[in-house]
């Protein structure tokens, strides 16, 4: 259902968004990231009272500038009552903070689909070595899984390799992983990897020299290899894309780096749009 829902979104925003794909992706972040805080901004046109909030707006700065006078000739009570004012107003113009995000939100979500289908990842370049992962739980330490050879792809390491238990608790529960590292000649259709273990069969597919990618990780159940299912997931280890290389994700927080970057860009981009346009 999930997986429908996407492919559904990205057909519809694929023909709209993918000229970013021919961008620096430093470049198509930025865009990204102020495209989605001028839809915010441009959106308070269709849904506030710009009036209303122009002179809610002259009132704060007028009471801000009245509880400054007030401190300095030690008048409590005319700064209480200017405060109390400057309160109602925040609250009057705080309520109409929630209808430009409701009418905002439907295309930030297509957008924020299309962004991590589209710019989370480099596309991996021909000839480019990709590491693919194939994960298992822990009991299968020990044995063996390999990839199904095809033509225009090789193995560094050789398509068989041995699974080895990893017991780090800063890589997550205990498990068990096999790595092959691969290379890929450019072609417009992805390659179906074959992941072999046991009598199962994983597919994983590998988009190599186009301007998108495969999506990186694939998710198993216990119908997907048959009888044996051991495998839990597999993933091709894509190189990040990080805004000017440099600004990091959170993984605590489960944040990509590009998706610190949006933002990073998006949330100050509102403030300077409503200042040059004067939108209140």
């Amino acid at each position: 259902m999930f997986t429908t829902i996407n492919n559904v979104i990205l057909q519809l925003t694929d023909p709209v968004l993918s000229w970013l794909l021919d961008l620096p992706s430093d470049v198509a972040l930025i865009v990204v990231g102020v495209g989605t805080g001028a839809l915010l901004t441009f959106a308070r046109l269709l849904t506030t009272d710009q009036d209303l909030l122009k002179r809610c707006d002259q009132d704060k700065r007028r009471l801000g500038q009245l509880i400054r006078e007030a401190k300095g000739n030690q008048e409590k009570e005319a700064v209480r009552r200017f405060r109390a004012t400057k309160g109602t107003i925040a609250m009057l113009t705080l309520r109409a903070e929630g209808r430009p995000l409701l009418l905002a939100i439907l295309p930030i979500a297509l957008l924020g689909t299309w962004c991590f289908q589209r710019l989370e990842f480099h596309a991996p370049a021909a000839g480019q070595p990709v590491a693919l992962y194939a994960y298992f739980p822990v009991s299968a330490a020990g044995g063996l899984a390999h990839v199904v050879p095809q033509d225009d792809v090789t193995a560094e390491d050789g398509w068989v390799q041995e699974i080895l238990p990893v017991t780090d608790p800063a890589e997550g529960p205990p498990h068990a992983i096999a790595t092959w590292h691969l290379q890929a000649a450019a072609r417009a259709a992805p390659y179906t990897l074959q992941i072999r273990y046991r009598r199962g069969t994983y597919r994983k597919n590998l988009l190599v020299g186009q301007r998108t990618y495969a999506p990186a990780v694939e998710f198993y159940t216990a119908s997907t290899g048959g009888a044996d299912e051991q495998i839990t997931c597999a993933e091709t280890r894509l190189e990040p894309v990080k805004l000017f290389g440099v600004v990091p994700g959170v993984p605590s927080l489960l944040l990509a780096p590009w998706l610190v970057a949006y933002f990073l860009i998006a949330v100050p981009s509102v403030s300077l749009i409503k200042r040059a346009f004067r939108i209140y």
